[in-house]
């Protein structure tokens, strides 16, 4: 029965994952989609404020519709993982985000910019440029080497090491986390500063969760982990030889 129960669950989720994430990442693309027509419709791409908003949601437009192209058509997990932790911290992680969006009902003086008068406005450039450029285009580059090997849930999938995955573990985690840290620079308030660490920890904790998994069952990944960076790249002992790998 145990036995049953779990293959079931297996295919539960492995059926979620494809089909049921795959379809809210095209709602969020198609979301994204009307974000930026209306960013541009009656403005002019000369507009600095404009040209940024627009930049902003055609690169997430990007993101959420690949996303939800490789969910759908990515490689069946050859070591799936049914834990409680494997299933529900990469689900929350994933839509974490969601949360900025009750900002406003915190109190106002957690949403004071603690930022100086003097340096506001480098902090808020400095913050677009990783949001709307840096890190999405890592986390693209990211995605778009791992392809179908890509998924939500802590597996073991298609090992594909090419392209940014040569240098660190997690491309798509290390172009997220510049986006989390201009979040934090364009919106230097305690509720931001705190929304913001709650998310890095969250991340690094479900990049912990796949490495565990990872390194159990695949002994090529065990030496690769050896000479990588984890989030960040390690540009000592880089060797140019290469496998292949699978999640984020």
């Amino acid at each position: 029965m145990n036995a049953t129960l779990h293959r079931c669950l297996i295919l539960v989720v492995g059926y979620a994952e494809r089909y049921l994430l795959s379809l809210i990442f095209f709602g969020l693309a198609c979301r994204e989609f009307t974000h930026t027509y209306f960013a541009l419709h009656g403005h002019s791409l000369a507009e600095t404020a404009v040209f940024l908003d627009a930049s902003h949601h055609m690169v997430t437009l990007l993101l959420d519709l690949i996303t939800g192209l490789v969910l759908l058509i990515g490689f069946r997990a050859s070591v799936p993982s049914t834990t409680f932790k494997s299933i529900f911290i990469p689900l929350i992680v994933t839509f974490y985000p969601a949360v900025y969006n009750f900002i406003q009902l915190f109190p106002p003086l957690w949403q004071i910019d603690l930022c100086p008068v003097g340096w506001q406005k480098a902090f808020i450039i400095a913050g677009f440029i990783c949001i709307i450029l840096i890190g999405p285009l890592i986390a693209l580059w990211g995605l778009l080497y791992l392809g179908r090997s890509f998924g939500i849930f802590v597996t073991l999938r298609k090992v594909v090491l090419t392209g940014p995955y040569r240098w660190v573990r997690h491309p798509m985690y290390l172009g997220w986390v510049v986006i989390y840290l201009g979040v934090a620079l364009s919106n230097f308030s305690p509720i931001y500063l705190a929304l913001v660490a709650i998310q890095l920890s969250l991340l690094l904790y479900r990049a912990h969760l796949e490495e565990t998994h990872l390194a159990r069952h695949s002994p090529e990944y065990r030496e690769y982990m050896t000479r990588t960076g984890f989030i960040f790249p390690r540009l000592l002992h880089i060797r140019p030889d290469h496998f292949k790998n699978r999640a984020g």
